[in-house]
């Protein structure tokens, strides 16, 4: 049996912007900007509800315990599950909302090999655009590409913290009359661990505790999810 979670001994590291801090800034400054000026002439068509479950993978954070060399440390795959919500302002755009959730465990590399933290929490928030292309030869079928924007927060029992993240995705939509239909996706979905990150949890077997810092970094997760789709 594992230790129960200890608060850890922080370090904070003190650094400016990062890149991908600032690109996200001026994203949603330009998204906040170009809002109003469509919201004069587009008018809402449908709204589309998408529940959905999936499989949540990946996710490698840079560590530094407390020991002589740098440790890497891996969310194991998880099931996930959700929902979206959005509005259609043409026969091919939408724009959603999104909320994910999955529950994994943080798995430490040597010389913590084996240790793990279990019941680590994904909540993701996100808004999702989203362009759909028909495909002539299927009836009712629809390709789709996807970008997104948003936060996310990682949690151990005791500890947790949240930052942006943003995805790219694509999918296929099969329709089924005109107010159902069948959705598919694979999304890349990093998350901008920027600035470092202190204060997580850990629980082990062999060690009182270690040392973590989260250096700045993109942590990579990919989900794939499936779902029935209802348009009003």
């Amino acid at each position: 049996m594992y230790r129960s979670f200890m608060r850890i001994p922080l370090q904070r590291v003190h650094r400016g912007p990062s890149r991908g801090t600032i690109a996200i800034c001026l994203m949603l400054a330009i998204l906040a900007g170009a809002s109003p000026a469509r919201a004069q002439y587009v008018q809402i068509q449908s709204v589309e509800v998408t529940p959905f479950v999936g499989l949540r993978m990946g996710g490698t954070f840079a560590i530094q315990p407390d020991a002589p060399a740098p440790v890497q440390a891996t969310l194991k795959d998880a099931s996930s599950y959700g929902f979206s919500a959005g509005v259609r302002f043409d026969d091919f755009s939408l724009v959603e909302f999104r909320w994910t959730k999955a529950t994994s465990a943080l798995r430490f590399g040597a010389p913590f090999a084996g240790t793990a933290v279990a019941d680590v929490t994904l909540n993701q928030f996100h808004a999702d655009f989203t362009r759909e292309f028909v495909i002539p030869d299927v009836k009712g079928l629809r390709s789709f590409v996807s970008g997104s924007l948003g936060l996310t927060h990682l949690a151990a029992e005791q500890d947790g913290f949240t930052r942006f993240s943003f995805g790219f995705g694509a999918g296929l939509k099969q329709f089924v009359g005109s107010r159902f239909a069948i959705r598919g996706e694979a999304q890349w979905l990093p998350i901008v661990v920027e600035p470092s990150v202190s204060g997580f949890a850990c629980g082990t077997i062999q060690y009182g505790g270690c040392l973590v810092v989260l250096n700045g970094e993109l942590v990579q997760q990919f989900q794939l999810s499936v779902g029935p789709v209802v348009r009003f």
